[in-house]
């Protein structure tokens, strides 16, 4: 009984020990743009379009990556204004096959001469479809925007 068991013990090491690091981890990357629904503001600005790069490796254990987003918007001059935001993220989650979520904080620049606002929190969830597009929804700070479709270049959810 003591063998069965060290060697149930060894055959469960070997088989964590040789999982394939993607079965451990999940990678999300984004080259993307999206139209946001008519309506849709941040801070006071009209936005219609976002622009946005990601880099997360999401782990059990830690999370790892560069966020960054422009919503691209419109001034009240009547001007397009460009509200960047980047940070790091901290932490994240694989819903489902297509669904990552990750978070952390972010510096969001308004794109007005005003000075950018330094660690704001952010969640973001990107959702992939057939085509490795589909949506973005943002969290940042205490404003929800509704979600993104995504129409221009691709997203990955591995």
């Amino acid at each position: 009984m003591k063998r069965i068991m060290i060697f149930g013990a060894v055959v469960l090491a070997l088989a964590v020990w040789s999982t394939p690091a993607s079965a451990q981890s999940t990678s999300v990357t984004v080259g993307a743009g999206g139209i946001y629904p008519p309506g849709t503001s941040f801070g006071g600005v009209p936005i219609n379009a976002l622009q946005s790069s990601y880099g997360v490796n999401i782990k059990a254990t830690s999370t790892l990556g560069q966020f960054c987003t422009v919503l691209v918007g419109v001034s009240a001059l009547g001007l397009q204004q460009n509200i960047v935001i980047e940070g790091n993220a901290s932490s994240g989650s694989r819903n489902a096959a297509n669904i990552a979520t990750f978070s952390g904080t972010c510096t969001v620049n308004m794109g007005d001469g005003t000075p950018p606002t330094l660690g704001v929190p952010f969640t973001a969830t990107i959702t992939t479809d057939a085509n490795n597009q589909g949506g973005i929804g943002l969290v940042i700070g205490v404003t929800t925007l509704p979600s993104a479709v995504v129409n221009a270049g691709s997203m990955t959810i591995q």
